[in-house]
């Protein structure tokens, strides 16, 4: 029997995506969650609401929407998606394979551990590798995508489930409420087409573009932009 599971972190990453799972009836076969505890973030109302318009509320833990809706998860108390006790209880899992939402570049021991991972990358590759994809797209598009891949040992150089584009966002919360959005939209789209099930990935091209963190005066016109009306 085929069987998805996620590994949730505690930030609005992993708050968008188990919310809108929740509101859509797709619950993962297993739940993993890497909890280190950290304070939840103080939010500014704005913020609060742009993010409810996304459908998810950036307030809400991961913590208080498994407990609140009854999920069974399995908890560690640490966010390092290479840690050697993660990599144990995945190995015993029975699972085929296992969203991330983040904890780090998965190393060579996660990845042979017999489960594939799926990211959501918010890039469309091969044009849009590497961070802050979001804001370079903007930069050049004017518009913003997101792939879903299966990793593997390169850089977001997977074979590819799905790919979307978004329009460019009209506000400045583009770190915690856009990417958050269109990943979690991304993911909800390949749930809803049973992509994963159905196994038709496609293989990437060796050449693209890989980008690195954005500098801050690039990341303010990319801003602006968002800002701006037509």
């Amino acid at each position: 029997m085929f069987k998805i599971g996620i590994i949730l972190t505690p930030d609005s990453r992993s708050r968008a995506y188990i919310q809108k799972l929740i509101a859509n009836n797709f619950v993962p076969d297993k739940i993993i969650f890497m909890n280190d505890k950290r304070e939840l973030e103080k939010y500014d109302e704005k913020i609060v609401e742009q993010s409810k318009k996304n459908s998810f509320d950036i307030t809400t833990s991961v913590e208080i929407s498994l407990k609140d809706n009854n999920l069974d998860y399995h908890e560690f108390d640490f966010v390092n998606i290479n840690n050697s006790k993660l990599i144990t209880y995945l190995k015993k899992l029975d699972i085929n394979y296992c969203i991330f939402t983040g904890g780090g570049i998965l190393k060579n021991q996660i990845i042979n551990s017999g489960i594939k991972f799926i990211h959501l990358h918010s890039g469309i590759v091969p044009s849009y590798r590497g961070s802050t994809t979001f804001y370079y797209s903007i930069l050049n598009e004017n518009r913003c995508g997101v792939t879903a891949y299966i990793m593997d040992k390169n850089l977001d150089t997977g074979d590819i489930i799905h790919q979307k584009y978004f329009l460019k966002p009209d506000h400045e919360f583009v770190d915690d409420v856009y990417d958050a959005h269109i990943r979690s939209e991304t993911l909800i789209e390949v749930m809803k087409k049973e992509l994963i099930q159905k196994s038709q990935f496609k293989k990437q091209v060796r050449d693209g573009e890989t980008y690195h963190i954005i500098h801050p005066v690039l990341k303010h016109i990319a801003l602006l932009n968002c800002l701006k009306t037509e």
